[in-house]
């Protein structure tokens, strides 16, 4: 008994270490996930589901007219190609809707955000975003663990870590009309906040956030290192016993 076990544990070992969640992919285009919908004007949210896990999404806009130039409120719509923001310089919500260019999440004259909060912490794997006609797709993240309750109006970009948010990360794209999947590198937290390039450059980055893919957190792995000592320990205590 003591041989098979001490064969066996290597293999024991190896494969607590090789652990891998299941993935969730929210599709946020038409016919994608289901929701709900709460309020249908400037300040609104959907509330996506899939299994037990629910999804909180809200638009906010960093604009001129916003307190002290801070964030405000902004509408979320859902469309072909997913999660759009009209933000409260762009006129009415009607006439934001019906125009393809205003309804992005774009960073002209005014910076449009989305913010996801999940029920449970995530480890964020993958963005991906499709743009309406010819344009810039530079797009800045953030990954934190907030509040779920977590309200962004008055607050401005350096306030984000006081809100629980990580470091602002830049991912740096070439302009088109395809849709581009971008890595999130596994940051963990249950909230992301999405926009384009922050501040930012001449070209203008317009886009629809199409999906998300996210795990839960993995069990964190001890090195490899670590398993090998654990699994000669056991070997020479297995021969130990046999002598």
């Amino acid at each position: 008994m003591v041989n098979q076990f001490r064969l066996v544990l290597p293999a024991i070992l190896l494969a607590a270490n090789c652990q891998i969640a299941a993935a969730s992919s929210w599709d946020f285009g038409s016919g994608g996930n289901s929701y709900v919908r709460s309020g249908s004007s400037f300040g609104n949210s959907l509330t996506f589901s899939q299994g037990i896990e629910k999804l909180r999404v809200t638009a906010w806009s960093d604009t001129a007219d916003a307190p002290a130039g801070g964030i405000e409120s902004a509408f979320l719509g859902r469309f072909s190609t997913g999660l759009g923001v009209c933000n409260r310089d762009e006129q009415t919500i009607t006439r934001c809707i019906s125009t393809s260019i205003d309804h992005q999440v774009d960073n002209v004259s005014q910076h449009d955000l989305v913010l996801f909060v999940f029920d449970s912490p995530q480890a964020l794997q993958s963005i991906t975003i499709d743009p309406f006609g010819v344009w810039d797709r530079d797009v800045s993240f953030w990954v934190g663990t907030v509040s779920p309750v977590i309200n962004l109006a008055g607050s401005t970009f350096g306030a984000l870590a006081g809100l629980g948010f990580g470091s602002q990360v830049n991912v740096l794209n070439t302009a088109g009309e395809d849709p581009l999947t971008l890595s999130l590198g596994g940051r963990q937290g249950n909230a992301l906040l999405v926009g384009g390039l922050y501040p930012a450059d001449l070209s203008a980055d317009r886009f629809k956030i199409r999906s998300i893919v996210s795990t839960a957190p993995s069990v964190i792995p001890v090195p490899a290192a670590a398993w090998l000592l654990l699994s000669g320990l056991g070997s020479l205590a297995g021969l130990r016993r046999v002598a």
